[in-house]
């Protein structure tokens, strides 16, 4: 992760996994560089690659149930080394309740890169030297110690080469003041113990840790965001659902019908809607002030042509409101009549609502391509 800035809280920080790495590096080439005589102690290897990262592991699930309790991430970020987006990002989780477990996922991350770095000393000085494997102890034998050996290696008893012998342990107990060394060769046999040791003491069980940490923050932030939103559909006042209706369409006409060119078409424009009006009042909206035009329609149904694009007018309402028919919205284009766009139609269909005496018309076609 660049920075903190994010607000994803699964993304891992650079800075801590650079603080276990570099911390792995110093320890694991500390010990792997041996004495003067370049023999490793392997009690010293067991500390780093099997002591610290289980203490590790431990201490990073019980902080998950200790509010002061301590982890490699939280000694990080309790360092000066943070910008002020990035202290902004951990007082963010740690308003959320996401600090412990973003602390823990973390502490698996800077674990994984230590082993990682411990790992990769660990090969390089393999194939760069030779290190001879001993071990000293005042208070062990070899007796002693193999059953511990033989217990920490159950997890890979499918890997032969990797299982500890007493036969090994006691080629490579060494003493300070030994001088002359029998069989040097076995002193090189231990590597891939070590190796097992880091494996699956370092790699699978912090990853497996850092696994059930990302699922767990997952479900955290979920369950947060989802209870947010709970929280403010409650204090949201409900909007009122918008309340209208809309008048039906049909696509016949009554046998006798009064044609109300309210939109002033052309009669050679008329001619393309095949009408076959009883009688055909005036043009435009001067229908409404045509004292014989009204004697005309009186109880007798009209189809009133109309602009589709153009909104419904209060004078057209006003003329309607003393008859009865259809509402007939056309479009046009190059001089051609055509179906209305369905948001003019919705609109006309909202006004006609209004008035229960009418219904919208459209041809049969045009109602099929408006509906499709």
């Amino acid at each position: 992760m660049e920075s903190l800035k994010a607000t994803n809280t699964i993304e891992l920080s650079r800075p801590i996994i650079i603080g276990g790495f570099v911390t792995g590096l110093i320890l694991s080439f500390a010990v792997l560089n041996g004495d003067n005589a370049g023999r490793v102690n392997l009690l010293y290897l067991l500390l780093i690659f099997l002591f610290i990262p289980l203490v590790g592991a431990i201490i990073s699930v019980v902080s998950l149930f200790n509010s002061k309790g301590v982890n490699i991430a939280r000694a990080v970020i309790s360092l000066p080394i943070w910008t002020g987006p990035q202290r902004d990002f951990l007082h963010k989780i740690r308003q959320q309740h996401l600090d412990k477990q973003w602390l823990f996922l973390q502490s698996q991350a800077a674990a994984i890169a230590y082993s990682g770095a411990s790992l990769l000393t660990f090969l390089i000085l393999l194939l760069a030297t030779d290190i001879n494997f001993v071990w000293r102890s005042t208070l062990l034998n070899a007796e002693q110690l193999y059953p511990f050996l033989q217990f920490v290696s159950l997890p890979w008893f499918f890997w032969e080469s990797a299982q500890p012998s007493l036969e090994l342990l006691s080629a490579t107990q060494d003493s300070r003041l030994t001088v002359q060394y029998g069989d040097t060769a076995s002193f090189g046999q231990w590597w891939t113990f070590i190796l097992a040791t880091q494996i699956f003491y370092s790699f699978l069980l912090r990853g497996i840790l850092l696994l059930i940490a990302r699922s767990w923050i997952k479900r955290s932030s979920k369950n947060d965001i989802e209870e947010q939103l709970s929280i403010k559909r409650q204090n949201t006042p409900a909007t009122a659902e918008p309340n209208y209706s809309l008048a039906p369409i049909t696509n016949s006409l009554p046998i006798d019908f009064v044609l109300a060119n309210w939109a002033g078409f052309a009669a050679k424009q008329r001619l393309q809607l095949d009408l076959t009006p009883s009688y055909e009042l005036a043009s435009g909206p001067q229908i409404a002030s045509d004292e014989n035009s009204e004697q005309k329609a009186h109880n007798v149904p009209q189809l009133i042509l109309v602009k589709a694009w153009e909104p419904p007018m209060g004078e057209l309402e006003d003329y309607m409101q003393q008859g009865q028919g259809l509402i007939f919205p056309i479009n046009t284009r190059a001089e051609e009549l055509i179906a209305p766009e369905p948001k003019h139609l919705i609109e006309w269909q909202r006004f006609t609502a209004q008035l229960p005496q009418w219904r919208i018309y459209l041809p049969e076609q045009w109602k099929q391509n408006n509906e499709s």
